[in-house]
């Protein structure tokens, strides 16, 4: 059940986690539900902006405008900055990136921000949920191919050709044909 090809989100927000096909429209726009405004992406997370940002279709390139938020957006690891002049200044993303909607500056991962995964790759079968609390080593299974990871990182993503795992802490998501052991 190796993954098929299309761009899409797995957005984690509050142990809940929804995956969005982009290819399905041109722009998603992302923000907290208000009255009068209820985005494509629509999140509930108080440190997330009502007007977040939006995922754009460009020319068959996927981009991500930030609307400069007050708690920000964290992307690969650095804060998204307005352009020249405080514009709003694209980021093109490419498969695996990772954000953080509502973590300050640094990437903050808790219960209060969202996590989100840009992938060119899905797999069938939804996504399911194991606890991983308290795990200090995590073992993999990729079909037939095993990863160890010692004190896995919070947010870290493990790809197999036809499975994901995303490991949240107390919570590991998985997605296709992949298994955990704890030891």
């Amino acid at each position: 059940m190796p993954g098929k090809r299309c761009n899409n989100l797995t957005v984690i927000e509050n142990g809940k986690i929804d995956t969005y096909i982009l290819d399905d429209r041109r722009t998603w726009k992302v923000g907290r539900i208000s009255k009068g405004n209820i985005p494509e992406i629509a999140l509930s997370s108080l440190t997330v902006s009502r007007y977040h940002g939006e995922f754009r279709n460009i020319d068959g390139l996927w981009f991500y405008l930030d609307r400069n938020g007050k708690n920000g957006t964290v992307y690969n690891g650095r804060h998204i900055t307005a352009g020249i002049g405080g514009g709003i200044k694209p980021v093109m993303l490419g498969d695996g990136d990772i954000m953080i909607f509502g973590g300050g500056e640094k990437a903050v991962i808790d219960s209060r921000t969202v996590w989100v995964l840009f992938s060119e790759k899905l797999f069938d079968g939804g996504w399911r949920s194991e606890s991983t609390k308290d795990a200090e080593r995590i073992c993999f299974n990729l079909g037939g191919k095993s990863v160890d990871y010692n004190r896995p990182e919070i947010g870290m993503v493990v790809d197999g050709e036809d499975g994901r795992a995303v490991y949240m802490g107390s919570t590991t998501y998985l997605s296709g044909d992949i298994r955990i052991e704890m030891q």
